[in-house]
């Protein structure tokens, strides 16, 4: 068999029915088979895999059976179409082919569209283990006659364009998820490679980019140009409606029309969220006209065919690009990461592109783990998806490098050079090189930009970043960089600097070198504005002599002519990048004007990757799983922001060092922290440098941990300063407003983005002015009373923000918060230390994790606090301490650990009567009923519940008797005292309107749509559970949406809606994971398999339960787990496996509590009973019926359970010494009533 042969699958024909005519043709021989073909899928198939490839990754804890039942298709698909293939007359030439390992063959797939909307990838031989695709190229050809676009002419260099589009901006994939890997592996090439970029991602930048590069090096340039966008496969209407549902940017302006769907890319605008959608139609015109022979394009559904119509790469390739890989349904990114850069790595290597394609598929198929929503990794079949169009042979053959393009080349290369790499790698930033990139490239006037960042944030790490990713994606030929940390660059030594690498040769120097000093700027000048460079100066914090810099100032004059020089480069090619701490407005409106990017710490996921790398190097990884020292770890990384520079300063420190006791250092300006001194220097210099009296005003700012507040607090703090002066050290008049404006002038400290007014500080700002300030032992206790006393005053506001009723106060508050956490805690410390009242400054925060569920930092808070005030005796410490514990009750009842729970609120409810606090009493009496409840102690529970109403309405607080009528009312509902619980419910209701209590009023709502669904009256509780829902949702409280959501899944499921039922389902099962709630998480996989079982969807439906009885397990959830074994009972019964459900069955009876009011039981032991009928076992099952039957004479007195008819039965059939023995064990009355009961059916 020659190198290039190929087994051709032709479409001959299709008939009326849909069965195609196919002629399998073996071109090494000649021979052509006849055969016919059917689509081996049905539309309920095609169904279910858009779903496995589209929407399970979202949701990967959920439908394991309908994943494995899209397994199964695709295995069964690509066989049964492999048969109709290869299983007659074709058979053996595809057998000759296999004994000789396929080498050097290739299936071709030749047709129309419909012919190619058959999953031709799924090829399975039953006789192998790995699909066809996996061991041969599979590409596909469109048998109308296509534009035949003319193949490049060779070049030295293989030449690669990448077009990137996020039109979400930061909502969006990550920016260079797909191109850094891409750039790392052709680095490794052992071809000369040339990778450029399209910026920004917009149609018209890649109409421009291909204009230029023609007018520049001729047609034909780039052998391939890989789409990293957003596609879709719609009608247009839909494309100007917003796109696919699911997350497209909304489309500006019309698409391209045409009848029926059509394939679009989605470009970028210069408006965040609204994108360009290009059909494929102008996307192939576009690439024919450039001479392109080749694409890809990992967009979503970029292959995929909808009745005649072909898709995007199918367009592509009719319109005249000769190979194009398309994706059939939409690929994760991580599946085109883990791809992507195996194709390209195969390519630059001189692999044909077919071959390259099959190592792609190859490397998909051995590495099938995908990371799915909420961390999960699930194994995904998507080797199936890349699709190749191969209209004719793409040789990407490279000629031999002509004299001198092999210099030039490597020149470049060298120009180019490696990446810089700081001590632990370049991590992150994608948000900020996109940011950057946006502001300098979508507006033709703006080229220059202000990167503005506090120290330690990494600009200039950032900027050398972008100069090697720039130059190395070819943005800009040559980099300059000028440093004023280095020396002070006066403009003339730029301009020569600049022109020693713009005219190398000497002969053309020495011409520059001849014109005037006016000439000489010019020309450089009026060059940079004509090609696309980059400039880069740094540090410029320092050409002011800014208190910011280091001492490389210029003079008045020469900061006017480097100002000038700027103003020279202004609107042209040349981009110039600028770094600083400071404004610079002196040349803002000569140079970037507004164009300036904020540069923060790092994002968290780039931050943990730097951790991570740092503690591996000084081998202090195992903090990171040590429980021990894991809370104080994340303490300290929080406390860090994410700035590189304190990072790789202070965590080396843990190879010998706690995160405890660094954490401390760092907290008290400790020595500890900053072995090296790095973080002292960074601030040192530019602190010595301001006026003597704001240094001092600086310092006394120290309390302050990552924002300070305010001029309005400000005010106040400076107050309380003036207050504590210390008699033996006074400083005169204070500044502290003077203080914040001159750590924001120096960069220790920006305007904060959120909190108008505020600041955030850089985090070795505290570190160094705590250090400064511990000299005078009296100013720094006065700055911590007073950072109390301030906080006190903040707290109280926050708190009413954070309880009230008005959704965006309450948002407000928890923004402020959240930023202000730290400098809380600093304030109990000084509290508890002190001896000042602690609960003032610790409620905001409490209620902040209460909020947001944040259970463990929440018990932590609340125990340490509670520890050190149990040592105390005063009242007030008391009565804070009875207030802490009766919150710790809250904590332990939220977390199901009831006995912990209950022991904390007698605590706190012995202190409170004690001290005569009836009033707070009222709150734990409260509590103490929920836990009973929950313990199902329902009289208990509802005399706590008495006792808070009772205390509420001897202090008038009518309110809060709101809340305590509610929980009456679910005390009532669960003793199927119906009416008396709506009585409740109502009167609650009623209260918290009066009051304007809207959130609690949701709370009520769902409970009446509970109790209505109890007694059947399904409109009435959709009525009431949607209410609750848009109560909740305009609150803000998704967390407790998540119940409702779960509640109108039953009713979906109650009407056999189950498709609405379980929609609402994972809606309530995304929520509760997304907020850690697992117990509750456990309630909705139940309902989940309820669903599934009433759709004998058994196998799923077990998969449900078991993770439900997992989850209430983990919890001690004893009685929820009963219900759940009882209903895997029911599931093994349907299955007919008897054994299986009787265990089941009678694990559900020893799970159940044995008390009064409780049906569970009888309904077990009733299933139980009729199991052990129907196999025989009828003795067993008497047993178990009479069991039973005492048991609803319990409850209701009588004995009219579901059961009674198989009990009486068996009474009649059984010897009447069997059946005496049985119920002669029960108590005499219940005894004689059975009997009595049972006698008339004898």
């Amino acid at each position: 068999m020659t190198s290039d042969s190929v087994i051709e699958l032709v479409e001959r024909g299709v008939g009326a029915d849909g069965v195609f005519e196919v002629g399998v043709v073996f071109s090494d021989s000649g021979v052509e088979c006849a055969v016919t073909v059917t689509d081996p899928a049905s539309q309920a198939d095609e169904r279910l895999l858009a779903w496995y490839f589209e929407r399970h990754p979202r949701s990967p804890l959920l439908d394991g059976d309908r994943r494995r039942a899209a397994v199964r298709t695709l295995r069964e698909y690509g066989q049964t179409l492999f048969s109709q293939v290869f299983g007659g007359a074709a058979g053996a030439g595809y057998r000759a082919v296999r004994e000789r390992d396929f080498v050097g063959c290739r299936i071709e797939v030749v047709g129309g569209a419909g012919f190619h909307r058959l999953h031709w990838e799924a090829l399975f031989d039953p006789g192998s283990d790995v699909p066809l695709a996996v061991r041969v190229p599979i590409t596909r050809r469109v048998a109308q006659h296509s534009v035949r676009s003319g193949m490049p002419r060779p070049w030295p260099t293989l030449n690669i364009l990448v077009v990137i589009a996020r039109p979400n901006g930061v909502r969006d994939v990550g920016y260079r998820t797909i191109s850094r890997p891409l750039v790392a592996a052709l680095r490794e090439a052992s071809l000369p490679v040339r990778v450029e970029m399209v910026r920004p991602g917009t149609w018209e930048g890649l109409r421009g980019h291909l204009n230029a590069v023609r007018a520049e090096r001729g047609s034909g340039w780039y052998h391939l140009v890989h789409f990293d966008v957003h596609g879709a496969f719609t009608d247009p209407a839909a494309v100007r409606a917003g796109g696919r549902a699911g997350g497209l940017p909304s489309a500006a302006g019309d698409p391209t029309t045409s009848r029926g769907k059509e394939g679009y890319l989605f470009f970028e605008t210069d408006v965040t969220g609204r994108s360009d959608p290009r059909s494929a139609d102008e996307v192939a015109k576009l690439l024919g006209a450039h001479g392109v022979p080749m694409a890809v394009v990992n967009a979503c559904q970029s292959a995929m065919q909808d009745g005649s119509e072909a898709a995007l790469a199918q367009r592509l390739a009719e319109t005249g690009v000769p190979l194009v890989v398309g994706m059939a349904y939409a690929v994760t990114v991580a599946a085109a990461a883990l791809a992507m850069p195996a194709l390209y790595g195969q390519l630059v290597r001189g692999v044909e592109p077919e071959e390259a394609l099959r190592q792609m598929r190859r490397r998909l198929f051995e590495s099938p783990d995908r990371q799915g929503f909420f961390d999960q990794i699930l194994p995904l079949h998507d080797w199936v998806l890349p699709v190749v169009f191969r209209q004719h042979r793409v040789d990407l053959g490279l000629r031999e490098m002509r004299p001198g393009e092999a210099d030039s080349y490597e020149a470049r290369a060298s120009k180019v050079g490696a990446e810089p790499t700081p001590e632990y790698g370049f991590v992150g930033r994608d948000l900020d090189v996109h940011g950057i990139e946006r502001m300098l490239l979508t507006d033709p006037d703006r080229n220059q930009i202000l990167v503005r960042g506090m120290a330690g944030a990494g600009k200039s790490t950032l900027l050398a970043h972008l100069g090697w990713w720039w130059q190395r994606t070819g943005l800009v030929d040559e980099v300059f960089t000028f440093s004023y940390e280095d020396r002070a660059w006066t403009a003339d030594q730029v301009v020569r600097a600049i022109a020693a690498r713009l005219w190398p040769d000497r002969t053309a120097n020495a011409t520059w070198e001849s014109s005037s000093e006016e000439a000489k700027r010019e020309l450089v000048a009026r060059t940079l504005r004509a090609q696309r460079h980059l400039l880069v100066i740094d540090n410029m914090e320092s050409v002011t002599g800014a208190p910011a810099s280091i001492p490389h100032a210029l003079p008045a004059g020469d900061r006017e002519a480097l100002r000038e020089l700027l103003a020279r480069l202004r609107g042209g090619r040349t981009l110039v990048a600028l770094g600083s701490r400071e404004a610079e407005t002196w040349l803002a409106a000569e140079s970037f004007g507004a164009c300036v990017h904020e540069l923060g710490g790092l994002d968290p996921q780039a931050a943990s990757v730097l951790a991570d790398r740092i503690l591996n190097r000084h081998n202090a990884v195992g903090y990171l799983d040590d429980p021990d020292h894991r809370e104080a770890l994340t303490a300290l990384l929080e406390s860090l922001g994410g700035y590189p520079l304190p990072m790789e300063v202070v965590l080396p420190t843990l190879s010998s060092t706690t995160p405890a006791r660094v954490l401390e250092e760092l907290g008290s300006g400790g020595p500890g922290a900053d072995p090296t001194g790095s973080l002292r220097a960074a601030i040192e210099y530019s602190y010595a440098a301001l006026d003597h009296a704001v240094q001092r005003a600086l310092a006394l700012l120290a309390p302050f941990t990552a924002v300070i507040p305010g001029a309005d607090l400000l005010a106040e703090y400076q107050r309380l300063l003036q207050e504590y002066e210390p008699d033996d050290d006074r400083w005169g008049a204070l500044d502290v407003v003077a203080g914040v404006e001159a750590a924001v002038r120096i960069g220790v400290a920006a305007r904060h983005e959120n909190l108008s007014g505020w600041v955030r500080v850089v985090p070795v700002l505290p570190y160094f002015l705590r250090r400064t300030v511990r000299a005078h032992p009296g100013w720094w206790q006065a700055a911590r009373r007073a950072h109390y006393r301030l906080h006190v005053l903040l707290g109280e506001r926050l708190l009413s923000q954070m309880i009230g009723l008005d959704p965006a106060s309450r948002a407000s508050g928890h923004a402020t918060v959240q930023a202000c956490y730290a400098n809380f805690t600093d304030a109990m410390d000084t509290a508890l230390e002190h001896g000042f009242p602690v609960t003032p400054v610790l409620w905001p925060i409490e209620v902040l994790l209460d909020q947001t569920r944040q259970y463990t930092a929440r018990e932590h808070l609340l125990l340490g606090a509670a520890t050190a005030l149990s040592s105390h005796t005063g009242a007030v410490a008391r009565n804070e301490l009875a207030r802490l514990l009766h919150q710790l009750g809250w904590v332990a009842h939220d977390q199901r650990r009831f006995d912990e729970a209950e022991g904390h609120y007698r605590r706190a409810l012995e202190l409170l009567l004690e001290l005569g606090d009836r009033r707070t009493a009222g709150r734990t009496y409260h509590q103490l009923g929920l836990v009973c409840h929950d313990l199902r102690r329902f009289d208990e529970a509802e005399r706590h519940y008495k006792q808070a109403v009772e205390v509420w309405l001897e202090f008038g607080s009518r309110h809060a008797a709101a809340r305590t009528y509610h929980q009456l009312g679910v005390a009532a509902h669960a003793r199927e005292r119906l009416e008396q619980a709506e009585d409740y419910y109502r009167q609650s209701l009623e209260l918290k309107l009066e009051f304007g209590d809207r959130p609690g009023a949701a709370v009520t709502y769902h409970q009446l749509g509970k109790l209505a669904r109890d007694q059947r009256r399904l409109e009435q509780a959709e009525e009431h559970f949607l209410q609750s829902l848009g109560l909740k949702l305009e609150f803000g409280d998704r967390r407790g949406a998540a119940s409702t959501y779960h509640q109108l899944g039953m009713i979906a499921h109650d009407r056999s809606h189950f498709e609405q039922a379980q929609d609402y389902y994972r809606q309530a099962l995304e929520l509760k994971l997304e907020f850690g709630d697992r117990h509750a998480a456990a309630l909705t996989y139940h309902q989940l398999g309820s669903a599934a079982q009433d759709q004998r969807r058994f196998e799923q439906a077990e998969d449900y339960f078991r993770r439900a009885l997992e989850l209430k397990l983990e919890f001690g959830d004893r009685h929820g787990a009963a219900s759940t074994y009882y209903h895997l009972g029911m599931v093994a019964e349907q299955q007919r496996r008897p054994d299986q459900a009787e265990n089941h069955y009678r694990r559900a009876l020893q799970a159940f509590p044995v008390e009064d009011g409780e049906r569970g039981p009888v309904h077990a032991a009733t299933a139980l009973g009729r199991l052990l009928i129907e196999i025989g076992r009828r003795s067993d099952a008497f047993t178990v019926l009479v069991e039973a039957a005492a048991g609803w004479w319990r409850i209701t007195g009588g004995f009219d359970f579901p059961g009674i008819d198989a009990l009486a039965e068996q009474y009649r059939h059984l010897d009447q010494r069997t059946t005496d023995d049985v119920i002669d064990a029960l108590a005499p009355t219940v005894a004689t009533a059975l009997r009595q009961r049972l006698a008339p059916r004898v």
